[in-house]
């Protein structure tokens, strides 16, 4: 028969002298935070909450407190080194200010007893205690009355070291090295902490490479087989998932280790965390492993562990982050590393999927990255211009393979003229004049296409905004080519507007096109090129009539016919004159009246009587008088409002063909 099932285990009981080491060893915390308190009284924001009658007395008094706490933490250090230590460990993680944090660091650069030499093998067994405790000696374990985790240690570890004196290397130097090469002979108990080690290594490689002590050529390279075997160990224990989408680029940033809340545990708990400290690390990789041939080793691991993966998984564009970003732009800038990178960014960039990018991440990372990979290989543009084909009428047959195989055309040169766009927009001014007689007689090609070749019409869209970036990115004097068929196509395609359904223009040019072509006419009249300003007559009322109109005034202008025809006559829309366009054209800067403080263009592209109704008659109806009056503010050209204008039509995946 079983008998006390239902008895609960009873709690061990503790011996009375392991009871009386605990008293005192929490006595001694109490202890330690009371003169941490007084030492750290009168200093940052108390000093400025001080009468300033009183401010001397208040000087005095507070220094010959910060005086004897500090002698007697030098006795409660010297006495107990490592339960010292994790205390003010636990004072540093749970304060909310970096101000507070600092003075941790100070506090312990100011005790002779907590010396680099007595406070880093101190740490060492506490690591130790939490993730291997069979491989230090019984008589140094930390009481554990702390609720400290080893990512907590590894992480005050690295910003310990970060704030040590150069020469301190000298003093602590062989203690780390023993450590790191203990830890690498069975690294999967620290699998959580290998990347703040990694960037604790690199941290030490930083500062050796300050001093002269030792033998250095030795000792570097030490540190450079130790660093790489980390390298290895972090890819080894702990592989990195590509399957979570990134955060929003708002909160991509990486927060300062110094200014965050220490509460956090701050090791490294996601694959963002691990890319953000390899982002840290690898611009001083030269200093860390001195040899070419090991920068390059180091870069081709993070590059095979970390960027393919990223690039080339499922996930893709959306699990991309600012620090993937970060560290790829970091990994560009390596002497000798383009094998490294240019394939990756050449594969990225000719992803189907990379015009659903993120803006953000877009514009700030993409493509200065794209600048450098087409500055290291001047072909590209050349390349993406030859994938393009001219629009076939040849063997085209009814049915649905022929709709799939002419949207497939479709889809491929809606791509590759985005992606000839995005390289003009992230290259410096001018950089393809050598490829622009190319790339003009491409889209003229493409411009002849009808609603029914292959490719066909539907990427008038896309050929109107690379008109835009050769526009913001090209200077006046190389673009004399284009007026001729510019000025056709924009007048083409806005008359279409009222052109009959199902007729020749209707079927020509879609909404996205129209609306593309207003965009480009938009861009022209706030850049106004010099030969641009010429013809600009043709579209806009560009005299003293835009403003005030006689009462025989017959409209010359397209856009100005198109404004009466459409029921959209300036006379008839002064509010909105007075409420939409004075904000913009009375501005510091000159931009565009399409987009952000001018006529929201963010509406559907299925049906057409809406796109006339919320964008182009209200387009139509105010250009002239905006741009008259944007003329003579005499304002600047915001160049990057007109570019950012630019990139959000490009990563718009919504208006790219899918295929069946």
């Amino acid at each position: 028969m079983v008998s006390n099932v239902w008895q609960s285990d009873a709690p061990q009981s503790r011996s009375a002298t392991a009871n009386d080491r605990l008293t005192v060893h929490l006595a001694l915390q109490d202890a330690v935070r009371i003169c941490y308190k007084i030492w750290t009284w009168g200093q940052g924001d108390d000093s400025a909450k001080q009468d300033q009658g009183s401010f001397g007395s208040f000087n005095y008094t507070s220094l010959r407190m910060r005086n004897r706490a500090r002698r007697l933490l030098e006795h409660l250090f010297a006495a107990e080194n490592l339960e010292c230590l994790e205390t003010v460990i636990d004072i540093w993680k749970n304060s909310t200010e970096g101000s507070q944090s600092n003075q941790v660091f100070n506090l312990l650069s100011a005790l002779e007893a907590s010396r680099p030499r007595h406070c880093m093998p101190a740490l060492f067994n506490a690591i130790y205690r939490r993730t291997n405790p069979a491989t230090i000696d019984p008589a140094s374990k930390s009481t554990m009355t702390i609720s400290l985790h080893d990512t907590d240690l590894v992480w005050f570890l690295v910003e310990y070291a970060r704030t040590l004196d150069d020469d301190a290397m000298d003093e602590i130097w062989q203690d780390c090295m023993v450590f790191l090469k203990d830890l690498l002979t069975n690294p999967f108990p620290h699998r959580q902490t290998l990347p703040n080690l990694l960037e604790f290594a690199a941290i030490l490689g930083e500062k050796v490479d300050n001093t002269n002590f030792g033998e250095q050529r030795r000792m570097r390279r030490e540190l450079g087989d130790t660093f790489l075997r980390l390298l290895t160990a972090l890819f080894t224990t702990r592989p990195m998932t590509f399957t979570e989408p990134a955060a929003p680029s708002g909160a991509l940033e990486k927060i300062p280790k110094s200014d965050s809340n220490h509460s956090l545990n701050g090791a490294a708990e996601s694959p963002d965390d691990v890319v953000s400290i390899l982002a840290s690390i690898v611009p001083n990789l030269g200093k860390i492993l001195v040899e070419p041939d090991r920068v390059l080793s180091a870069a081709a691991t993070i590059s095979t562990n970390v960027i393919g993966p990223t690039l080339r998984a499922k996930g893709f564009p959306d699990i991309v982050s600012k620090s993937t970003m970060r560290l790829l732009l970091e990994l560009s800038r390596l002497h000798n590393n383009q094998k490294n990178w240019k394939k990756d960014v050449g594969d990225a960039f000719n992803d189907s999927k990379f015009f659903g990018m993120n803006l953000a991440l877009a514009k700030d990372d993409w493509l200065p990255l794209l600048r450098q990979w087409t500055l290291a290989d001047k072909e590209k543009m050349s390349e993406i211009v030859g994938r393009i084909s001219a629009p076939s009428t040849a063997g085209i047959v009814f049915g649905v393979g022929a709709t799939s195989a002419r949207l497939e055309a479709d889809r491929k040169t809606q791509l590759n003229l985005r992606r000839i766009a995005t390289l003009i927009l992230a290259s410096a001014e001018d950089a393809f004049v050598a490829d622009l007689s190319d790339i003009f007689g491409k889209l003229a090609e493409l411009l002849a296409a009808s609603s029914t070749s292959s490719p066909s019409s539907t990427t008038r869209g896309d050929i109107y905004m690379v008109f835009r970036a050769l526009a913001l990115r090209t200077s006046a004097i190389h673009l004399g080519m284009l007026w001729p068929v510019v000025n056709a196509e924009i007048h083409a395609a806005i008359s279409s507007v009222v052109a009959p359904d199902n007729s020749p223009a209707s079927d020509t040019y879609t909404n996205a096109s129209i609306l593309q072509a207003c965009k480009l006419l938009d861009l022209l009249i706030c850049v106004a090129p010099d030969d641009f300003q010429l013809h600009e007559w043709l579209f806009i009322t560009d005299t003293i009539d835009a403003v005030y109109r006689s009462s025989t005034y017959q409209p010359v202008a397209l856009v100005d016919e198109l404004s009466d025809e459409l029921g959209a006559a300036v006379s008839n829309s002064g509010f909105q004159l007075s409420s939409v366009v004075n904000p913009v054209a009375s501005g510091s800067s000159r931009r565009p009246l399409l987009g952000p403080g001018g006529i929201n263009d963010d509406v559907s592209l299925e049906r057409k009587d809406e796109l006339v109704a919320k964008v182009l008659r209200p387009f139509f109806g105010q250009l002239s008088i905006f741009a008259f009056e944007s003329t003579y503010a005499m304002g600047r050209l915001d160049r990057e409002t007109c570019v950012s204008g630019l990139l959000k039509d490009l990563f718009d995946e919504r208006s790219i063909v899918r295929a069946l």
